[in-house]
């Protein structure tokens, strides 16, 4: 059984911690909370700190908990004048907040769970590698989440090691952060990292890019020049979506893996190099085998230690933690007045799929902050930007709605055969995804007789969730 150790005492947060199956050392005050870690650390999952607090403020207390163990630490949110406190408190080590009036109580346990599987993680690495991991996720990669730990895991257990790497994922899960973190944290830290983004650069031009050419080797070559791998040597080269790359080019990049060595395009001197490559891709490589548009020899070269990352939709208790360092980043960027972001919108990014994963998020967020005119980021101010992005989308769907309706209606029945008939059947409507998803909740409520913890346990949402659709769908008991 995990034990927490909250700092304060209120009787609402003390009734929900009761009911989450949890052990609980409280303490009122910042002091007696110090002197409890400082004796015993690794005994808690959380450190759970009041919006108002005796002889130390709530923020200083953060700060100094940071210098006495990597506990993940949730702030009770109770004012204003907290929640603008909270970007400074997460600089200083902040894992999450709650606020009991605006949050889910699922929100709350979500956070309690996600801070004991980070907590269990860090006390199963080596000291050496638990000194590189904070109460937010490893260096820059951001995340509490049970799939990126196993992400970490993996980094770190090549950290010191000069392996082969190709990252999988889709785009936007943070694959070139990653290569960033695996060169800045290996022997070759202080060579370059060169990032060369294939499909970005015409096929005809890449060989040139990757390993220079001569002078006057092609129409434009005005003078001799170094390649990306010679300009990377002692270093890394990151391939981004190396699975874009032609198979002739990829017959040399099997060479540089195998004997080290490239040649200038136009050039006939060969030049050894050294360097780690680290290569990404967001498609099936094993499928592009079998279609001849993948080299097997070098799919075997570049996949000695393949790291997949998860995409946003399963790492959703990341969510919050993701929102917060891209709110911190875009603020200081578009130097914002707005101050924090209202926890019923945190529960709208969570509810949402993210097929773009974080660089959506990302890009969803600076829309919704530069449109936001209070001094708080609101559920409505997200709202109108995904609201836009499901609207893009309904087209498509109404698209390939009507087709599928025309050639349900579409035979080569001759012209007397289409013409009406008396008892004829109806068209039969196609229900639109609304009215599914609708029915769908209408049916799990009726059937679970109206418990709202039960219905969103079949439904796979958060309660919070289920409620907003049975007011968006005007569904009501009739008890």
């Amino acid at each position: 059984m995990d034990t927490i150790l909250y700092v304060g005492d209120s009787y609402d947060v003390k009734e929900v911690l009761a009911g989450s199956n949890r052990r609980i050392d409280a303490v009122q005050n910042g002091m007696i909370a110090l002197n409890a870690l400082s004796d015993s650390a690794n005994k808690y999952s959380a450190v759970i700190i009041e919006d108002q607090l005796p002889l130390m403020d709530p923020s200083n207390l953060i700060k100094q908990l940071e210098h006495y163990s990597k506990t993940p630490v949730i702030a009770i949110v109770r004012s204003d004048k907290r929640r603008e406190e909270i970007l400074t408190d997460f600089e200083n080590g902040l894992s999450g907040w709650f606020e009991p009036k605006g949050s889910s109580i699922e929100h709350f346990n979500e956070l309690l769970d996600s801070c004991s599987t980070f907590i269990n993680f860090s006390r199963a690495l080596s000291k050496n590698h638990r000194l590189q991991i904070n109460s937010h996720g490893l260096g820059t990669i951001l995340g509490v989440s049970d799939s990126m730990q196993k992400i970490y895991t993996l980094l770190l257990q090549i950290q010191e090691k000069d392996v082969i790497t190709i990252l999988y994922g889709e785009s936007g899960t943070g694959k070139n952060l990653t290569a960033k973190f695996m060169h800045d944290t290996s022997k070759r830290s202080k060579k370059p990292l060169i990032s060369v983004n294939c499909p970005a650069i015409p096929s005809e031009l890449l060989e040139s890019e990757l390993f220079g050419h001569e002078k006057g080797s092609f129409t434009g070559a005005d003078e001799r020049k170094d390649g990306k791998f010679l300009i990377a040597n002692g270093g890394t080269i990151f391939l981004d979506e190396i699975g874009d790359m032609s198979t002739s080019l990829q017959a040399k990049i099997l060479r540089v893996l195998e004997s080290g060595e490239i040649e200038r395009v136009g050039g006939a001197e060969t030049h050894t190099v050294d360097v780690r490559v680290i290569s990404a891709t967001n498609q099936d490589l094993n499928e592009k085998i079998k279609d001849g548009k993948f080299r097997e020899d070098l799919f075997h070269r570049i996949n000695v230690f393949p790291v997949t990352l998860p995409p946003l939709r399963e790492r959703k208790v990341d969510i919050p933690l993701l929102t917060y360092a891209i709110f911190k980043a875009l603020k200081k960027k578009h130097n914002l007045g707005v101050t924090y972001i209202d926890p019923k919108a945190i529960d709208r990014l969570i509810d949402y799929s993210w097929p773009g994963n974080v660089r959506e998020l990302e890009n969803t967020l600076e829309r919704a902050l530069l449109i936001c005119n209070n001094k708080y980021l609101t559920e409505d101010d997200l709202g109108s930007v995904l609201d836009e992005k499901e609207k893009n989308i309904e087209p498509e769907k109404q698209t390939q709605a009507e087709e599928v309706t025309e050639d349900a209606v579409t035979t080569d029945a001759s012209p007397s055969e289409l013409q009406p008939q008396a008892a004829e059947t109806p068209v039969t409507k196609i229900a639109t995804l609304k009215e599914i998803e609708m029915e769908a909740i209408k049916s799990s409520v009726e059937r679970n007789k109206w418990n709202m913890t039960t219905t969103a346990e079949e439904l796979g949402i958060s309660r919070m969730t289920l409620y907003r659709k049975l007011e968006q769908y005007g569904l009501r008991s009739k008890d």
